[in-house]
């Protein structure tokens, strides 16, 4: 894809999110140098199983990348640096606020090197506020947006996810920043500072239950989509302990399941019956666990019930669906060594 070719983007970002980002915006087919000190490399360098010098997260999230490491703390480091910025599109850094001012680095000293830059400033809680030198990572971010507290087990405890869910947000949020910025910048001619908050980038994900929450309505006992109050909404056990998903959330879906296993006195005409005040899920649950996940799969592939395995980390790259979408690609680290990632997960096309 070459969507952004020709905008060069220097990257100052380390760990996950900006990382993820920039990576995303060279899969559009923009041009990243990413800059690493050798008094302040990023940490995920050493993070994990190493292969040629780096750990495989490094090499997925820098792969398509020139790297380069340059001490900016010296004259003469500086100056690579600011040659680098007066012929670039972009900048992403992911320091507190202040630290790039603090090394000769901020807005309105590489504005005066290139106006039109567009600088793109990656933060836990963003610019200006009381929290805004707080620090933080993904753990803190889920509890403050509210998400920690909608992911709890039986006893009422906090569950924390397997995976980084607004760090991997707030890369989105970076991308899609840069992208507008990029476009204002076409229209007006300049260049602007962007501020972006990987904690705020997580409330999208609220909208269904702050809405109800915002209603009146306890989430925890009217939200169908969570799992847990409705029969047609949910995750059930097979005959060989592996798990289907079930979002057969329109009754048209749910009645097209009940034709396939013959269970036509489970057919309902609308959402609300379908929840586990009304219907009794305990009888699904034992229905489910009468076959394997593969026999499930092959009684329900193509007949239109939003239905789905749950796959294992081990399962993604052979099974049908990521072969068929060919999600994964083969990448080389600089050295040669073959890895497998992830692919940028849109097409453009004519």
């Amino acid at each position: 894809m070459e969507a952004l070719k020709g905008i060069r983007i220097i990257d100052f970002t380390r760990l996950l999110p900006g990382p993820m980002a920039t990576r995303l915006l060279a899969q559009m087919g923009a041009e990243v140098i990413k800059i690493e000190s050798p008094k302040r490399m990023d940490y995920v360098r050493f993070s994990g199983a190493q292969v040629d010098g780096a750990s495989v997260l490094f090499h997925q999230l820098n792969n398509g990348k020139e790297w380069r490491m340059i001490d900016y703390s010296t004259k003469e480091g500086l100056q690579e640096i600011h040659d680098l910025i007066a012929g670039a599109d972009v900048l992403m850094e992911q320091f507190r606020p202040g630290a790039m001012d603090a090394w000769g680095l901020g807005y309105e000293n590489l504005k005066a090197i290139n106006p039109k830059l567009v600088y793109v400033s990656l933060t836990g809680y963003g610019q200006g506020n009381d929290y805004s030198n707080e620090a933080g990572h993904d753990l803190n971010y889920l509890a403050y947006a509210g998400i920690m507290g909608l992911i709890k087990d039986d006893s009422g405890k906090p569950v924390v996810p397997d995976t980084q869910i607004a760090d991997i947000s707030g890369a989105y949020m970076a991308v899609m920043a840069t992208q507008s910025a990029l476009l204002q910048r076409a229209r007006t001619g300049q260049g602007c500072f962007v501020d972006v908050s990987i904690a705020d980038s997580v409330h999208p994900f609220l909208s269904v239950p702050f809405a109800l929450h915002s209603a009146g309505l306890d989430q925890r006992k009217f939200n169908l989509i969570n799992g847990k109050n409705a029969v047609n909404y949910s995750v059930y056990q097979c005959k060989d302990n592996k798990w289907i998903s079930v979002a057969a959330m329109e009754p048209k879906f749910w009645n097209n399941i009940c034709e396939i296993v013959n269970k036509p006195d489970w057919k309902r005409n609308s959402e609300p019956e379908l929840s586990i005040y009304q219907f009794p899920k305990k009888e699904v649950e034992d229905l489910f666990k009468t076959k394997t996940q593969k026999e499930w799969l092959n009684l329900f592939t193509g007949k239109d019930v939003c239905i789905a395995p749950v796959l294992n980390l081990h399962e993604l790259e052979e099974s049908d669906y990521h072969k068929s979408k060919q999600t994964f690609e083969e990448i080389k680290t600089q050295k040669g060594t073959k890895l497998s990632r992830d692919k940028i997960p849109f097409k453009i096309l004519p």
